[in-house]
């Protein structure tokens, strides 16, 4: 038996497991490099925003004028109580007036809590609406700087939300096929519906 041929064989065997060894690390240390993350403070940015003092006092001049319609339910269901009491007071008070006023008076009264238990949503929804274009412009800002420096993955540290990813990183379309999900037809959204006319708001 030929035990140099042999050696030579193992050594070079040992040889082709570490330069597959090397290279395997090599190759997972390059996967590990490539994802860069980065973070901001995107709430911060969006705050320090020119447009942003002119959407604030867009947003104050909204209230303002949701407090003014309160106020004058207000004094309308006070007004009413007044000329209910002086009705009262009478030493002949009319019952028909009375019931007038007290229907009144109970109408402002759900008029005034309803419009109260909507104005918060109202509220929200108009800064969500002045906030969104100088929130998308800021976004739009944080993709090409992580384009143009590399990161992978962009962290709001204001509450931990992710707002950029790399497609090249997104596995959705995998986890669909994974779990059988079936991409949804795309129906006319229009067709079969009746027209309706728009409610306006009072």
């Amino acid at each position: 038996m030929n035990y140099s041929l042999m050696n030579k064989a193992i050594t070079g065997s040992k040889k082709i497991i570490l330069a597959t060894g090397l290279l395997f690390l090599t190759l997972a240390s390059n996967a590990v490099k490539a994802q860069k993350t980065g973070h901001l403070n995107f709430q911060e940015i969006v705050t320090l925003m020119p447009e942003y003092a002119n959407a604030a006092t867009e947003y104050e001049i909204y209230q303002a004028d949701l407090e003014d319609q309160l106020k004058m339910i207000e004094n309308d269901a006070l007004a009413k109580q007044k000329l209910l009491e002086t009705e009262s007071k009478k030493p002949a008070p009319s019952k028909l007036r009375m019931s007038a006023y007290q229907r009144d008076l109970e109408s402002l009264q759900q008029e005034y809590g309803y419009l109260q238990q909507t104005i918060q949503d109202s509220l929200k929804a108009k800064m969500a609406e002045l906030v969104a274009p100088i929130k998308k412009k800021v976004e739009e800002a944080v993709s090409e700087i992580a384009k143009e420096q590399g990161y992978t993955h962009i962290i709001d540290n204001t509450y931990g939300t992710l707002i950029y990813s790399d497609p090249l990183y997104d596995i959705s379309e995998l986890v669909k096929k994974k779990l059988n999900i079936k991409p949804k037809t795309t129906a006319n959204p229009g067709a079969g519906k009746p027209t309706t006319r728009p409610i306006t708001p009072r």
